[in-house]
Order: structure tokens, then C-alpha cells, then sequence
């Protein structure tokens, strides 16, 4: 079913605008003829709009229903993606799942995967599922590293594979030379190719695409630009349960447990701490409640204030973005981001 998204030459080089002009004639969720029908009043709107306007938010979209019920900004700016380059790799990782080409219980042993300073038997002896959990139990320099992980990281061999959750751009990173390695396919001609092309997206660019690199180890840290309109496609796609139109990019069975709580994180807060496959997690029905969220969301966030979040109970992706080219420029942390969230949500359940 999925092995052709993964078959033929690597995708050309070319931006999805241009692409956009053959295939995409609008864009694919229209503004909402009644958002009134689905949930938020004139009020609710405006209170969204003087909200997004004080926390200084680059762009912010909602949908609904596959309709967009509210955006503000610049939708169509292109920003740095950050930390949600983990969400989109869950998505790249599933279709390589599905398609056979990379197994959740093989090792690094099995994959090959070593870096510079020389793995353990133990840190080799974990599966791609402790990798995309981040709980490989390698604990060792990584690109993007910043300075609360290195802080905050293990003594190596503290913990083996599957013991320990760490946020840990190590596993990250691998995560990625593992997508490359078992397809043959670059992550930026993938994506473009599994879903910017197909869902679409009207601002994505390859070229828009790096990776940074660091001393001491082989592995990657890999960056692309996506907009706010970019951002709500890739989370409506989770939405339908990895179906557009008509085609079943992603299997249902890998949306599911992909966003499932897999690792119990110990932060604070109201949705970080419970983690997927590279998805953030409301842990409990009592944090659920307590903060006013449905317990089946699942949410993709970075520095600075880059958010997606899905809520398949509701119907609803939420996206914000924050321009974090501009230097001591406004960020919204994850308390703002939930304040969002809250009135999104009291809106559509209204």
C-alpha cells in the first residue's frame, strides 16, 4: 500500500509554489462560511484575535471541520521550524514503517548505527521504537544540543535503552539518519515528495531546508522553513487519520500509536507530560481536566513558539508561529501557548 510513496529517483528540486501552480489551484482548507456553525462566534473570534495580538503571535490559524475558522498574521511566512521537525520526521518515520522499510524493534546493532566515540553493546542495543520515544539510553553530545540538555543529560550508561525518558536530540538526529539510510531518500526531497507535494503546501520550499552540524558527532541535526498553512496541512493530514483525498499517505494504525503516550516525561505543565513518537501528550484524565483540555490531543512544539496541536475529539488543529529570525524578538512560552488552546477549546465545546 505505501511502498510506492518511497519508489523512483529522489524528488526534483523545485519549490511547491511552483509545484502548487500544476496541481494545487487554491489552497486546500477554506476559511469557514459559518464559524458560528462550528463553534466560535463574532466574540469568541475577537478574543482570539486580541489574544493572538498581545502574545505578539507571528501567525496563528484554527481549523475546524477542515475549514479554517481563524487566522491571524502572516500565515504565509515561511519560519523555522525547530523542534517540530521531530513531529514531521514521526510522519516521514510512519511511511517508512508502513512500507516495510524500517522495523520499530530493530536494534542499532541490527541498522548498523554507530557514532564517533564508539557505542556501547548497550547503547547499540537500542530499537528504532527508544530512538522515536527518546529513550535510547545513549547519552552523548548531539547537534542542536543546547545547553539545558547538555545540563540535563545522563551520566552515559546511566540508564540502559527503555529505562529512562531524557528529551534527547541524539535520538532525534538518528532518527533521521535512520530515515535516510533505510529508504535511500534525503529528508528535504521526501518531504517535499510524501507531503508538501500531495497535501498541497502552498509556501514550502527545498531550498528552504539545512543541517547543522557539531563536533563529536556524525549525526545531524536536520532544519526546514515551513508557514502556519504549511504547519495546519501536516497536522490535518494526522487529523484524517493519514488520509487525503482519497489516498492513505499515512496508516491509521501508525497515526494511532504514533501519537500515543508512550513514556511518561515527569515535566510540568498541562500537555508535555506524556510522550509519543515524537509527540507531545496530555499524561492523564486528571491533567485533562484540571487545565480544561481533551485528553486525546497531541501536540508537535519548539522553541520559541512554534505549536501544532490535534484534537481528534474536537475536529480541530491548532497552529501558532513565532518569527524567531528576529532577534530578542516576542516568543510564546507553554503556559501562553495553553491560554490558546483553552479558548479554542471553550469556544468549540461552547
Amino acid at each position: 500500500m505505501f511502498q510506492h510513496l518511497l519508489a523512483g529517483a529522489a524528488a526534483l528540486a523545485i519549490s511547491t509554489s511552483a509545484f502548487a501552480q500544476d496541481r494545487c489551484e487554491e489552497y486546500p482548507l477554506a476559511p469557514a462560511t459559518d464559524p458560528a456553525a462550528l463553534g466560535f462566534s463574532e466574540t469568541d473570534l475577537a478574543g482570539l484575535n486580541q489574544l493572538a495580538t498581545d502574545l505578539e503571535s507571528t501567525a496563528m490559524m484554527i481549523v475546524r471541520g477542515g475549514e479554517v475558522v481563524f487566522s491571524h498574521g502572516e500565515t504565509d511566512r515561511l519560519i523555522m521550524v525547530h523542534s517540530l521537525r521531530k513531529s514531521l520526521m514521526s510522519g516521514l518515520m510512519g511511511i517508512a514503517v508502513d512500507a516495510g522499510a524500517v522495523q520499530l524493534d530493530q536494534t542499532l546493532a541490527e541498522l548498523g548505527v554507530d557514532d564517533l566515540v564508539g557505542l556501547t553493546e548497550q547503547e547499540r542495543s537500542a530499537t528504532v521504537r527508544d530512538i522515536i520515544t527518546s529513550m535510547s539510553g545513549v547519552y552523548i553530545p548531539s547537534a542542536a544540543e543546547t545547553p539545558q540538555m547538555r545540563e540535563s543529560r545522563p551520566e552515559r550508561g546511566e540508564y540502559a535503552p527503555g529505562e529512562h525518558w531524557y528529551y534527547n536530540n541524539w535520538d532525534f538526529n538518528v532518527a533521521g539518519h535512520i530515515f535516510e539510510r533505510s529508504t535511500g531518500r534525503n529528508y528535504d526531497s521526501a518531504f517535499l515528495r510524501l507531503f508538501a507535494e500531495p497535501l498541497c503546501m502552498p509556501d514550502f520550499d527545498v531550498f528552504e531546508t539545512h543541517r547543522q552540524h557539531a563536533p563529536g558527532t556524525m549525526f545531524s541535526a536536520y532544519h526546514m522553513r515551513l508557514s502556519a498553512r504549511d504547519v495546519a496541512l501536516f497536522g490535518q493530514l494526522y487529523l484524517q487519520n493519514g488520509e487525503w483525498d482519497g489516498e492513505q499517505i499515512l496508516s491509521q494504525d501508525w497515526v494511532r500509536e504514533s501519537t500515543g503516550d508512550h513514556a511518561d516525561t515527569g515535566w510540568p505543565g498541562a500537555w508535555m507530560g506524556g510522550y509519543g513518537f515524537m509527540w507531545w501528550k496530555v499524561p492523564d484524565e486528571a491533567t485533562a481536566e484540571e487545565f480544561g483540555l481533551p485528553q486525546d490531543m497531541y501536540t508537535g512544539a519548539a522553541y520559541g513558539g512554534q505549536y501544532v496541536t490535534v484534537i481528534p475529539s474536537l475536529d480541530m488543529v491548532i497552529v501558532n508561529r513565532m518569527n524567531t529570525d528576529i532577534q530578542g524578538g516576542p516568543r510564546m512560552g507553554g503556559r501562553d501557548y495553553t491560554r490558546v488552546l483553552q479558548a479554542a477549546i471553550r469556544a468549540a465545546r461552547d
